[in-house]
């Protein structure tokens, strides 16, 4: 079953099976995506993605609740330059997700999983280390796969024309042909049929952690890839390709195997990227 918390009073909530109920929380920011995409596109697919991952849930956790809430539509990035963005610092981002958490612990709930549509390596650190504060004190009740899906750690099979388009289109990092085709796919009607003549911006995942770089070489557009390959066929698989993911990893946390090398971006490691908590 699949509830959206705003609908229950909070006797309701506390007469749930808390050892059967999974609550996820979804946070993504307002930020531009190019001309011809709309800066809710991380809001979206976020959204998306946990109502398609539950389905799959659902097949093998019938006897479970799971709560869902609106999108937490706050994010970190350095994306300067362009109206429609509304970031907040890593650190507010970190405490925003954290007194999240630490509230929803409050209500004895074992599985409060974390969802986000926006790959920024800062962002999804953020957030682990977020459940990772939290699962120190209340013992492992909260994850957050999103880090490890985008570093590519969750495998599940993929079509070979994903497969062929991803070797052929690799470095499309925002609002290119990736993107595209996954808001083709959720709502095409919020697409702005120019998307098919805007340019290729190439940028090289190494130039990526150089914000102002990046910033010089979208300038005027916003994107970083390849818009006008985007389809709604790419969009409808790789919708299902991120919700399999998500399937997977959550799938391991409830049953509590083999979770913990979905817990973190395979950056998380280095300082520069962490949160200075004490700051």
């Amino acid at each position: 079953m699949s509830v959206n918390v705003l609908e229950l009073c909070w006797t309701e909530i506390q007469k749930l099976n808390k050892e059967k109920t999974v609550m996820i929380i979804g946070i993504a920011p307002i930020e531009q995506h190019g001309r011809h995409l709309p800066v809710g596109v991380d809001v979206y697919e976020t959204e998306h993605w946990i109502k398609k991952s539950i389905i799959k849930l659902q097949e093998r956790f019938s006897d479970y609740t799971f709560l869902t809430m609106p999108i937490i539509p706050f994010g970190n990035a350095n994306m300067k330059g362009f109206v429609g963005n509304i970031h907040i610092s890593q650190k507010l981002l970190y405490n925003l997700v954290l007194e999240a958490l630490s509230s929803i612990a409050e209500w004895d709930i074992k599985n409060i999983i974390v969802i986000s549509g926006h790959a920024e390596p800062k962002h999804l650190i953020a957030i682990e280390e977020a459940c990772e504060c939290i699962n120190k004190k209340f013992n492992d009740i909260a994850f957050s796969p999103m880090g490890a899906i985008f570093s590519g750690k969750v495998k599940c099979e993929e079509k070979d024309t994903l497969m062929d388009k991803l070797k052929k289109y690799s470095n499309d990092f925002h609002a290119g042909w990736v993107e595209t085709s996954c808001m083709l796919s959720i709502n095409k009607d919020i697409v702005n049929e120019n998307y098919k003549f805007q340019p290729d911006i190439e940028i090289q995942r190494k130039e990526m952690i150089f914000p102002q770089k990046v910033a010089e070489k979208i300038k005027g557009y916003g994107h970083i890839g390849y818009p006008k390959e985007g389809t709604k066929e790419l969009g409808d698989a790789l919708n299902e390709d991120a919700a399999e993911k998500i399937k997977t990893a959550v799938e391991a946390f409830i049953i509590r195997e083999n979770y913990k090398q979905y817990e973190h971006h395979e950056l998380y490691k280095i300082p520069f990227l962490r949160v200075r908590i004490w700051s």
